[in-house]
């Protein structure tokens, strides 16, 4: 499946939304599995497990590789905007409130967007179904003569 159809997927929106929500606002910006899981009080609803949903967009997320030891075990997953974002005077990478309401807009005009684009293509199908039954009414009436 594309990247760009992620975004289809049942409860994708709600679970894309609710990982930028815990990695953006609280002082801890890189989190486990198993943090997420308790965090988030579950499973992710349109995947597996919460890595999965990170992995599968990039453009709001971090996830290291298992291979860098016990610290990629412990702290997997990251927001992306959060992990470049410089230390203030407390050694912490926070992200105005503001900036979080933008990045969960984009989550939404993103979805948005590939629904827009998946749903183009029934505009389509009387335009189809159209020329089709007109080619059939001509070739029958040929057929006739």
């Amino acid at each position: 499946m594309a990247r760009a159809t992620k975004y289809l997927i049942t409860q994708r929106l709600a679970d894309v939304m609710a990982l930028i929500q815990v990695l953006a606002l609280d002082k801890e910006y890189r989190r486990s599995e198993a943090e997420l899981r308790d965090e988030l009080q579950g499973v992710p609803g349109s995947a597996g497990t919460w890595t999965e949903v990170a992995k599968e967009h990039p453009e709001f997320f971090r996830v290291r590789g298992e291979s860098s030891g016990n610290t990629a075990e412990h702290h997997r997953v990251s927001l992306l905007a959060r992990h470049v974002r410089p230390r203030n005077e407390a050694g912490d990478r926070e992200l105005p409130v503001d900036f979080v309401g933008k990045l969960l807009d984009a989550a939404i005009e993103l979805h948005d967007r590939e629904l827009t684009r998946h749903d183009r293509w029934k505009v389509l199908v009387p335009v189809i179904v159209g020329i089709v039954a007109a080619c059939a009414t001509i070739i029958a009436a040929i057929l006739k003569t």
